[in-house]
């Protein structure tokens, strides 16, 4: 961003914006339908909304199949170190895979 001083002529350089911080999570669980909402809810308990969230499923087709899975993507801005590790270990807890 640069700014013009109307009284010099100067150009002066604005400063920059601080960087937010974003934390990425990914969880590989089983294909199951509660599996969204128990990950969400670690999120919403420490009053966080992510910014974005994206779901892929794998194993084929059919989403019933023993070997299907569920990949979960969570990106929450204005998350600190020390928050986010402990998101990881709760999501460790509640998602055995």
């Amino acid at each position: 961003m640069t700014s013009k001083d109307a009284n010099s002529g100067d150009q002066t350089s604005g400063a920059p914006e601080e960087a937010v911080p974003v934390a990425c999570f990914s969880v590989l669980t089983e294909a199951d339908p509660s599996a969204v909402p128990w990950v969400l809810e670690i999120f919403a308990l420490r009053d966080l909304i992510p910014s974005q969230i994206h779901v892929t499923g794998g194993g084929g087709e059919n989403l019933r199949a023993p070997e299907a899975e569920l990949v979960i993507d969570v990106q929450v801005s204005g998350v600190g170190r020390e928050a986010s590790e402990a998101i990881a270990r709760k999501l460790r807890v509640i998602i055995p895979y």
